[in-house]
């Protein structure tokens, strides 16, 4: 019977490289979620299948993106953690287009600029008065 431990070592060292990336793709989906107004002002998200395509199409744009980045622009040599920032960027900035285009669509329905800025005031105080 021959020994599996150098194939498992193996399994285990790249998952530990590339948590603090999806770690840092989550944060930034979270962001983004917020910034889209689905995060209310409470600071509680209902669960739908429109937060749940957001929060994929986010975590998907900063894996994507972000790793595209880091290939495009010869970075692979720096840290697992500069990665990460990096991820954490394309996350957040791929949500805050798709929050951009929520309330452009809600304020060409009438919603005033007032009420967005409140809207996301009082989501971004929510999470973090918690």
């Amino acid at each position: 019977m021959p020994n599996n431990t150098p194939f498992w070592d193996i399994i285990l060292l790249k998952l530990l490289v590339f948590m603090p990336k999806v770690f840092a793709a989550v944060i930034g989906a979270i962001f983004g979620l917020m910034l889209s107004g689905d995060i209310g002002r409470d600071g509680k998200i209902q669960v739908n299948i429109s937060v749940i395509v957001k929060f994929t199409i986010a975590v998907t744009i900063s894996l994507f993106g972000g790793a595209a980045h880091i290939e495009l622009m010869g970075y692979q040599s720096y840290s697992v953690m500069t990665h990460g920032a990096i991820m954490l960027v394309w996350a957040v900035f791929g949500m805050l287009a798709i929050g951009i285009i929520y309330q452009a669509v809600a304020l060409m329905q009438g919603k005033t600029l007032a009420e967005v800025v409140k809207e996301v005031k009082d989501a971004a105080f929510a999470i973090f008065n918690k």
